[in-house]
Order: C-alpha cells, then structure tokens, then sequence
C-alpha cells in the first residue's frame, strides 16, 4: 500500500509541474479579487498571480481534508476505546459465570430416559 502512495504522489507531482509549466504565461496574470456588499462597501484584494490563488485553494482545501480526517480518527480512536473497556468488562462477567458452581438440579433428558427403560 505505501508503495502504491508513494507511486500516486510522484505522478500528483510530475502532472503538477507539466501544469504549471505549460500553463506559466496565463498563471502568472495578476487577478484581483473583489468582495461587493451591496449598500456598506467593496473590498478589493492586491493583484495576484492566478497561480498563487489555484495553490492556495489547493492548500486550503489539502487542510480542511486534514482536520476532517483527524476528527474521524478522534471519534474513531474513542469508539475504539469504549469498545474494548466493554469487551473486557463482558469477558471478565463471562469468566466469572464460567468459574460459578452449578447449584440446579438438572431435568432427566431424551437420553437418559430411553437408558433406563433398556
């Protein structure tokens, strides 16, 4: 499995840099981003390199998949928890049953009867 990782990252990084090296003249054109809220104002951003804004979405989007993975190992990892202090609480009640002695009188069964007509 980490072989086919490593396999799928260096191709992610080879198509990586083929795109940003044939895509250099319109990534490097300076964009600048606006925010209009209609009756308060308008908030313009700097110029910057188109290139720029696509990494840094990439970015961004790389680290919330992050911390949405991290907290389902968290929940996870507890669960996980819960489920073996439950486990070995029921194993302990399990093997207590088992070492009890049987103190009931036990009904005569099919075989017994058909011994003692014989």
């Amino acid at each position: 499995m980490r072989f086919v990782k490593v396999l799928f990252l260096l191709a992610l990084f080879v198509f990586s840099i083929l795109f940003f090296s044939q895509n250099n003249d319109v990534l490097l054109q300076a964009l600048t981003l606006k925010l209009d809220i209609p009756y308060a104002m308008t908030l313009h951003s700097i110029p910057l390199p188109f290139g720029v804004l696509i990494l840094a979405a990439f970015v961004a989007g790389a680290l919330l998949t992050m911390v949405y993975f991290a907290i389902d190992k968290f929940r996870s990892g507890a669960k996980l928890r819960e489920c073996k202090t439950r486990m070995a609480s029921l194993e302990q009640e399990l093997n207590s049953l088992r070492n009890m002695p049987i103190n009931e009188v036990r009904p005569y069964s099919a075989e017994e009867k058909v011994e003692g007509v014989n």
